[in-house]
């Protein structure tokens, strides 16, 4: 299973913010997960009990405790904890994780014009594998920008409702959604 081929299969990934969620994932149709809680102490087996459920997790290293923001932190979540890859606001990390081995998302904020352009230097300095939108909800512009000539995959999160939001975020140019409401995780 690689990050490209499941969210071409199944473009919802489904944003685990808590036990609850990770227990309602287990029954629900996306591959992908993105674990937005834990820390230290319980990721790995976090992290295990998705992998047990055939499905792929991606950590969100902005909002994991008892990390520091340096090399040896990545190693260890790497070799400890393993996830499929990370999600990270700052750059140095995904470059970081990328130097190690580990598949990289590059999250952005997008809330004006020029940040769309901090983005795309933001993606280059990375070399992320993939890039996540925040807010989704953003003119396809955004997302033909951010990705150039490339096929960048582009996930775009937060302010998605409902069925009609997630479906013109598609029809914008998104590759893949990440959602937390689970009415959201089975939608075809």
């Amino acid at each position: 299973m690689n990050f490209q081929q499941e969210i071409e299969n199944k473009p919802v990934i489904a944003a685990l913010r808590n036990e609850q969620d990770l227990q309602v994932v287990s029954h629900s149709r996306p591959s992908v997960c993105f674990l937005l809680f834990g820390d230290i102490n319980s990721l790995a087996n976090i992290v295990r009990r998705v992998k047990d459920m055939k499905k792929l997790v991606y950590l969100h290293l902005d909002l994991a405790q008892g990390f520091g923001n340096d090399r040896a932190a990545l190693q260890y979540i790497k070799n400890e904890i393993q996830p499929d890859g990370i999600v990270s606001t700052r750059t140095h990390l995904i470059r970081f994780a990328r130097e190690e081995g580990l598949f990289a998302i590059q999250r952005l904020f997008i809330p004006d014009g020029m940040s769309v352009e901090t983005g795309k230097q933001l993606i280059k300095q990375s070399r992320a594998d993939a890039v996540e939108v925040m807010p989704g909800i953003v003119p396809p512009w955004v997302f033909q920008t951010l990705r150039g000539k490339s096929d960048l995959p582009i996930v775009a999160g937060g302010l998605l409702r409902d069925c009609k939001d997630v479906k013109k975020t598609f029809v914008n140019g998104a590759s893949a959604v990440s959602v937390s409401s689970h009415q959201l995780w089975n939608i075809e």
